[in-house]
C-alpha cells in the first residue's frame, strides 16, 4: 500500500508542476451566439507564466474555426519586467528549429535571437474576428495556444512547458431562420 501511495503522490506532483500557464480568462463583446456579419472582440489574459527549465514564454497563437474571418490584432501583450524587445503580431511563422507558428503574437528578443521573454505576467490582449457571410452553420471555436522558447526551438534546457489550448468559444454559425412568402397555384 505505501508504494502505491508513493507513485501516487509522485505522479500528482508531475501533473501540479507540468503546467507553466495559470490564471487565464477572457470576455467576448458581444457575448454569443453569432449571426453571418457579426463583428466579436476577444479579450484573453494570461496572469502568470512560470517555465521549467527557465524556459521563457514565446508566442501566443489564435485558434479558430472556419466560421471567422478578418482576423485583427487590437491590444498587443505586454512585457512587465521582461526581456529586451517586443511582441510582435504574426499571420505565420517557422521558427528555424521547424516548428511552425500563426497567426498571433510571438516574441522577439533582440538580446538573443530565438529566445521568449523571461516575463512572468500577467499578459493581456485583444482581437477582433467577424463571422463569415455563409448558408451553412460553420465552426466558430476560438481557442489560445502559449508556447515556450523550448517548444519554438529557441532553447533547449530539458522538458518544454506542454498546455493544452485554452478554449474560449464553442460554437457554430447561427443561421436567420429563411422567411418565403405564399406561394399561389393560381
Amino acid at each position: 500500500m505505501k508504494k502505491v501511495l508513493s507513485i501516487l503522490f509522485l505522479l500528482i506532483g508531475l501533473t501540479a508542476s507540468s503546467q507553466c500557464i495559470s490564471n487565464q480568462s477572457f470576455t467576448l463583446t458581444p457575448v454569443g451566439p453569432y449571426q453571418p456579419g457579426d463583428v466579436v472582440v476577444v479579450d484573453y489574459t494570461l496572469g502568470a507564466f512560470n517555465g521549467i527549465n527557465i524556459n521563457w514564454i514565446h508566442a501566443f497563437q489564435i485558434n479558430l474555426g472556419v466560421g471567422w474571418t478578418n482576423l485583427t490584432p487590437l491590444l498587443t501583450p505586454g512585457n512587465p519586467a521582461g526581456s529586451v524587445g517586443n511582441w510582435i503580431w504574426d499571420l505565420q511563422n517557422t521558427y528555424p528549429g521547424g516548428f511552425n507558428f500563426g497567426p498571433g503574437w510571438r516574441f522577439v528578443n533582440s538580446g538573443t535571437a530565438g529566445w521568449g521573454t523571461g516575463s512572468t505576467g500577467p499578459f493581456t490582449m485583444r482581437f477582433r474576428v467577424t463571422v463569415t457571410q455563409t448558408c451553412t452553420a460553420d465552426d466558430l471555436s476560438i481557442s489560445i495556444e502559449v508556447f515556450d522558447d523550448c517548444t519554438t526551438g529557441g532553447w533547449a534546457n530539458g522538458n518544454c512547458c506542454i498546455d493544452p489550448a485554452y478554449n474560449i468559444y464553442n460554437g457554430v454559425v447561427q443561421l436567420p431562420p429563411i422567411i418565403t412568402s405564399n406561394i399561389n397555384h393560381f
